[in-house]
């Protein structure tokens, strides 16, 4: 395997077989549930959340439910059979990558302050509240210094209480 860190998270990765890009995801994901704590787990369809990525992006996201799923998919093609099989068809992945520890849904940062749609993995990702995801977006998706404090208490505990089981 080949890599090149492009910063802010990226790396371009070259394999020499599909094989070996498969068992290098499936190790990673592997090593991402084992090391998601408890509270990471209880991220769900409807939830607010913030990813860190070193060093210093800050990435906003709401997680679908899986009726704004749907809609979002169907749009104006309600009633088409063909289009809502397909979109089915997406649902029952998604909930399949769900499973897994992935949550879909539309991402925001102050790199893409309109948001683009894509999934992350729970091991990334923090619940906030609406309010902390309300305020975000008011001041254009600028964390607020008494988040930080609360989720840096947050996850303190969430650690603690883990390693002490």
């Amino acid at each position: 395997m080949k890599e090149e860190d492009l910063g802010y998270g990226h790396v371009v990765m070259g394999f020499e077989s599909l094989e070996e890009m498969q068992e290098y995801m499936d190790s990673r994901e592997r090593e991402a549930n084992e090391n998601t704590m408890p509270k990471q787990w209880e991220i769900t369809w409807g939830s607010y959340v913030i990813k860190v990525v070193p060093p210093d992006l800050i990435i906003w996201g709401y997680v679908f439910t899986e009726e704004e799923f749907l809609a979002d998919e169907i749009g104006e093609d309600l009633g088409n059979p063909q289009v809502e099989a397909e979109v089915m068809a997406s649902l029952e992945q998604l909930k399949g990558r769900y499973e897994r520890g992935y949550r879909y849904g539309r991402y925001y940062s102050v790199i893409t302050p309109k948001g683009e749609y894509g999934d992350a993995h729970v091991s990334e990702l923090w619940e906030i509240t609406e309010a902390d995801y309300v305020f975000a977006m008011a001041n254009k998706w600028e964390v607020a210094p008494e988040l930080v404090r609360r989720l840096q208490q947050e996850i303190l505990e969430s650690v603690t209480e883990q390693e002490s089981e």
